[in-house]
């Protein structure tokens, strides 16, 4: 047989003619064969159950560490920790209430820039894989092998530093980087591109205390995140590498050098120019940081919200510090800026005035140093009484302190919207940050003290719903009163007595012989309490005589809510802090309306208006025309409490009330003269500078308007020197206001008397208890209401 065709033959069958001779003819070359054989067989099977054995290998990791994965609830629900922003009635944010300091917006509020950016640094191929980048994470586990890393490090994608954010630890182990893989998977499955884009931007954390990018973009910039340009979208991209080591405020140099790397990645991924880049990296790097401790805009006002909402939540089941919710509240920062400037600007003045009196009586300076906490740790350390006030008396520099705190002049101003009930500025202390701590005690709804003065229009309100009228005459001589088992004699703040006063012209001048008489012949103190409730004031209020002269305490919230009723035709509306609550999807959780009630007849209420009124025009509050020439249509009220404790204005126009009070915490400190510590001086100024402000910016549209009277209200010229009916051409006439009760009282005392002096048909609590006497000689400023 040729050569050739042999060498056929075995390429045919695989074997050589030899071999098969060999084969057929040689028992050894047979059992030699078979071993070969059998080695094989025994190596293929190996191999396959060496396969199926790692598979099943990885099968039970895999089923293993899905046990820890996100279930899809979780997935289609993540529930990231966000914080409750706060926004003023005109848009601005207040503040934000948090444990970590995140807001979440839409995508399509988020700059294109940023997301530009992010996908250039982070994942250029995003819009590309399915969450898994096989080829660059291939590439860094074979570095991890090579390099034999016990903290394995690998070329995540967003989606997959997404699925570490969310559900994840940051544990650089082979176990979490096969969950962040299965994860990762799982999202992809769950979410668009937009979405996980949206997710991540909103999640990620970017330093300084800012969580998601409209945080990050407000801390760094003071700017939402739509509003970010190329360059600022670079920088905040630039954190998220190591937040420390590229914080644009600490660290500017870093910041600056990676901002340009990433602007150049984002031209190398097309989403730039070049010349568009080289552009963008000459920019200086500027911020405008706001640190998430700031206490932000109105901050007593925040302080009070945030209280509220923690009572709101127990009824409506949310977390404000993770839930993301959206809280529009009624104050106008705009008002809030001409309070809090009315404040700074009038507040030292009456500090400086103080302070050039003030002198500290020995028993009350060591009074204050026994209530120390450093006085307590001497006594607790061994010390005697003695000792330790001595070496404490040494300590210069501590005493001083201790004594200016004592001594600062304190404010509380609050202003509402009467028709409304909308609170719209609120400043509750001098500061709300003192020394080195927040001093949180807001002197507008925590604080109560005695109204003084400010309290009597209750009295006086009562006096008119009955029927008595405005000019109605009452002698203006002290009188001695046996009140709760103790006898006392009321006096004028300027211990001058006179004859028969109206109760316009008793008002007007704040006195308090005439109040306490009309409220011992016509209006008990019940009357009084029930008044002043009907209008807003909710504090304990004692049912005596003194409480006339607003010897209980009430809060600048209340009596601002109070004479806000006299604004509003007498109706009183509650006060509205939060309009509405949204949650984190912008659906309205609650939206709240004002409480509404009919607290005084609209006569009754416009003769109260046209008195307090009088208190401004030519009162003890005219210092708010002659000095500080404020015009519009306004009624008020001073008020100085005993010793010069308190110092009060309340007042309101049609569209605005407003109360101040000034004073000290500790009311054993007093203001040492009636010259800069009475209402008019310590307080009036910054009610007066305030309305001007506001009625001056057309922003805020306080047009001017004129309290309306009501059809049934008689006004009539009354001569001020008779008390009788007079012309009004006649010099001495002034227009007085009449309800239809107190119009037929008056006319039945024209009748029935041949000179209006007295109205006995009126009635009244008439009693021997009050009996004229002779003032008392004492010195000017003495036992002052």
């Amino acid at each position: 047989m040729p050569k050739n065709i042999e060498k056929n033959d075995d390429a045919g069958n695989g074997h050589s003619s030899k071999e098969r001779e060999a084969y057929f003819h040689n028992p050894e070359y047979r059992k030699k064969v078979a071993r070969r054989n059998a080695l094989m067989q025994r190596i293929y099977l190996g191999f396959l159950a060496m396969i199926l054995l790692g598979a099943l290998g990885i099968g039970g990791i895999m089923l293993y560490l899905s046990q820890d994965l996100p279930s899809l609830e979780q997935l289609e629900n993540p529930k990231p920790e966000l914080a409750t922003t706060v926004y003023s009635a005109d848009g601005k944010l207040l503040s934000k209430y948090f444990l970590k300091n995140r807001t979440s917006v839409p995508l399509d509020s988020i700059s294109v820039y940023a997301r530009q950016a992010l996908i250039a640094t982070e994942d250029v191929e995003f819009y590309d894989h399915w969450g898994f980048n096989s080829r660059r994470f291939v590439a860094a586990m074979i570095e991890n092998i090579i390099t034999m890393r016990s903290r394995w490090h690998g070329a995540s994608t967003v989606t997959q530093q997404l699925a570490r954010n969310l559900y994840l630890t940051h544990d650089r182990t082979v176990s979490r980087k096969l969950k962040e893989f299965l994860t990762a998977i799982q999202i992809e499955r769950t979410y668009t591109k937009d979405e996980i884009l949206w997710l991540y931007l909103n999640t990620v954390y970017f330093g300084s205390g800012a969580w998601g990018i409209e945080a990050a973009a407000w801390t760094y910039f003071d700017k939402p995140a739509i509003d970010l340009d190329v360059a600022e979208s670079a920088v905040l991209v630039g954190t998220l590498k190591s937040p420390r080591d590229y914080d644009p405020v600490r660290e500017k140099e870093n910041s600056l050098a990676r901002r340009n790397l990433i602007i150049g990645l984002m031209a190398k991924a097309g989403f730039l120019t070049e010349q568009e880049a080289e552009t963008e990296k000459a920019k200086a790097l500027v911020t405008h940081f706001t640190s998430v401790t700031d206490v932000g805009d109105a901050p007593y006002y925040t302080e009070y919200i945030r209280r509220q909402l923690k009572q709101e939540a127990k009824k409506y089941g949310f977390d404000i510090y993770r839930d993301g919710l959206t809280v529009y509240t009624s104050l106008d920062t705009r008002m809030q800026k001409y309070a809090e400037d009315a404040v700074a600007e009038h507040l030292p003045w009456v500090q400086d005035q103080f302070d050039k009196d003030w002198r500290w009586p020995t028993s009350l300076k060591n009074d204050v140093i026994r209530e120390s906490p450093r006085f307590q740790e001497l006594r607790e350390q061994g010390m005697t009484e003695k000792e330790a006030l001595a070496k404490l008396k040494n300590d210069k520099e501590w005493l001083r302190k201790l004594l200016l705190k004592k001594t600062a002049v304190e404010v509380g101003f609050i202003a509402i919207e009467p028709a409304t009930g909308h609170i719209k500025a609120w400043v509750g202390g001098k500061d709300f940050r003192k020394d080195d701590y927040q001093y949180q005690f807001d002197h507008v709804w925590q604080a109560r003290r005695q109204p003084g003065s400010t309290f009597k229009p209750f009295v006086y309100t009562a006096a008119i719903d009955a029927g008595i009228p405005p000019n109605y005459q009452l002698l203006n001589q002290p009188l001695v009163i046996k009140d709760d088992d103790r006898i006392w004699t009321p006096e004028n703040s300027d211990l001058e007595s006179g004859g028969l006063t109206t109760l316009r012209d008793a008002l007007k001048n704040s006195l308090n012989q005439v109040t306490i008489r009309l409220v011992n012949e016509s209006v008990p103190p019940s009357k009084i309490i029930e008044y002043a409730r009907r209008m807003g004031i909710k504090s304990p209020l004692d049912e005596n005589y003194s409480i006339a002269l607003g010897t209980s305490v009430v809060s600048p919230l209340e009596l601002c809510s109070a004479y806000s009723t006299f604004a509003n035709n007498g109706v009183h509306v509650e006060p509205v802090s939060i309009l509405r609550i949204e949650d984190k999807f912008g659906q309205p959780i609650v939206t709240y309306k004002p409480d509404r009630a009919k607290a005084l007849d609209p006569e009754t209420n416009y003769v109260m208006v046209s008195m307090l009124k009088g208190v401004i025009n030519g009162g003890t509050g005219v210092a708010v025309r002659s000095r500080y020439k404020f015009y519009e249509d306004a009624g008020g009220k001073t008020g100085t409490t005993q010793d010069n404790k308190d110092a009060w204005f309340a007042g309101f126009t049609p569209q605005l009330a407003a109360v101040v009070w000034t004073g000290f915490d500790d009311e054993r400190i007093k203001y040492t003269s009636m010259k800069y510590g009475q209402g008019a001086r310590a307080s009036l100024p910054i009610w007066a500078n305030f309305m001007t402000h506001c009625y001056a910016d057309p922003e805020l549209g306080l047009q001017s308007r004129y309290f309306k009277k009501p059809a049934k209200v008689i006004g009539i010229p009354i001569s001020s020197r008779t008390n009788l009916p007079a012309d009004a051409n006649d010099n001495d006439a002034y227009i007085e206001y009449f309800t239809e009760a107190s119009w037929k009282q008056y006319q039945s005392s024209l009748n029935n008397y041949s000179n209006f002096n007295r109205l006995d048909t009126l009635g009244g609590n008439r009693t021997a208890r009050a009996i004229p006497i002779a003032p008392p000689q004492k010195k000017r400023g003495e036992g002052q209401f």
